[in-house]
């Protein structure tokens, strides 16, 4: 079933090469028997759209035709496909943008996040939620209550990479956590660790804006990591920044954890001595699966900070400043489509 206030005809914003990010006309794509078509409310802007916008990359995925970027997005369903309940058009979601094969080794696993086929909204081979519609899978539109903001809906995104690291770094109560990076993700980890019952949570951040940010969510924010505690029971990196990756090794106790969230150069040189005298283990994070319930069900009780964090709103019209004119003290932007 279809909403008839859908258009034919929609706006969106299309990369074409590194630098070359257009606001185009596009066809809107009637969602198939398992989908929903998504009226796009709100998209936030990630490190992996500046690398797509600066690069043409995200990691191994190369640009190689043109491509709709964003994955943080929530909005509203306007259009059910055949096998999907009408009762869902008018329900606002947040859009989880990984589509797995569910027939790959992985998926059948349960960790559906490391199926090789994968599909990634905003990443080659898929359209993302810069646009007006998107159309998803059914099962990847996760329904929000009104309590939830349409910002807060697209941040589940991040929120669940974050939680993602929480989980592997085994976060416990009274346990003592540092964090370097007080980025959109470093910033949800420190909730979320919070969250979690630790007992310590230290930020490490130079920039003053966000050393605020973290203070003010309750974690000790130090400005370098020489002067953050040692014998912590875990490390969540979220810079990728090379020196941060290894030394960070050297503040976490014996049997304790790192977990790499942070991407960074591809080749990470890893000490060798906490590793293999003291069995410190190191976890990579490679996104999230089963994430968005669980994040969905904290923010409606508000147990996780997100609208504070948002730095700038920007235009749909607008969004190419985004990338054009850097903001220092940006932690979050969100470019509204009205």
């Amino acid at each position: 079933m279809t909403d008839p206030v859908v258009p034919d005809i929609q706006r969106g914003w299309v990369l074409h090469a590194p630098g070359d990010l257009r606001l185009e006309e596009l066809p809107v794509r009637r969602p198939d028997p398992d989908e929903v078509l998504v009226r796009v409310s709100a998209v936030g802007v990630c490190g992996t759209d500046k690398h797509l916008f600066h690069e043409g990359r995200d990691s191994s995925k190369v640009v190689t035709d043109p491509l709709v970027i964003g994955h943080e997005f929530g909005g509203r369903i306007v259009a059910v496909g055949k096998n999907i309940d009408p009762a869902r058009i008018g329900q606002r979601v947040s859009v989880e943008p990984l589509m797995p094969n569910w027939g790959s080794r992985e998926a059948r696993m349960g960790r559906y996040n490391l199926d090789p086929d994968q599909l990634f909204c905003g990443n080659p081979g898929y359209d993302g939620g810069l646009q007006e519609y998107v159309p998803i899978t059914a099962d990847n539109a996760h329904p929000v209550p009104d309590g939830v903001s349409d910002s807060s809906a697209a941040m589940v995104e991040p929120i669940s990479v974050a939680l993602s690291g929480v989980d592997k770094a085994e976060v416990s109560l009274g346990g003592r956590v540092l964090i370097t990076g007080a980025g959109p993700i470093g910033l949800f980890a420190a909730q979320l660790s919070i969250a979690s019952g630790a007992g310590e949570v230290h930020v490490v951040e130079p920039r003053p804006s966000r050393q605020k940010a973290a203070a003010a969510l309750g974690a000790t924010v130090h400005p370098s990591l020489e002067e953050a505690p040692s014998d912590v029971d875990s490390l969540i990196e979220c810079t990728g920044v090379a020196v941060v990756r290894h030394d960070g090794f050297f503040h976490v106790r014996p049997g304790g954890r790192v977990v790499f969230i942070g991407v960074g150069d591809q080749d990470a040189n890893v000490p060798m001595l906490p590793v293999i005298e003291r069995e410190v283990t190191l976890h990579g994070v490679m996104r999230y699966h089963f994430t968005w319930p669980r994040v969905i069900a904290m923010l409606a009780a508000h147990r996780i900070q997100t609208d504070s964090l948002v730095t700038a709103e920007i235009p749909f019209e607008d969004a190419l400043r985004e990338w054009t004119q850097p903001d220092p003290d940006e932690i979050k932007t969100i470019i509204r489509i009205e």
